[in-house]
């Protein structure tokens, strides 16, 4: 695949875009409420916020896949 057509392929791919859309279409208050629950992590330890996780759970589900490890090896692959 050339570089040409890599840019073509991300211009198309608007994936988490639209997904975000959508969100905040029908569920207008989805990232205030993941912020709001209790997050039992230790705070020097955190490196992604509450809401990423939350929202990276989410995509994991909406994409179909049962681990986290299985969408990282399935999305890492070429």
């Amino acid at each position: 695949m050339t570089k040409k057509e890599k840019r073509e392929r991300k211009k198309q791919d608007r994936g988490i875009v639209d997904f975000m859309m959508v969100a905040n279409h029908f569920f207008h208050y989805l990232q205030q409420w993941i912020s709001e629950m209790n997050d039992p992590r230790d705070s020097s330890y955190i490196t992604y916020s509450q809401t990423d996780l939350g929202y990276m759970a989410i995509l994991k589900n909406i994409c179909g896949q049962h681990t986290m490890r299985e969408m990282e090896e399935n999305f890492n692959h070429e």
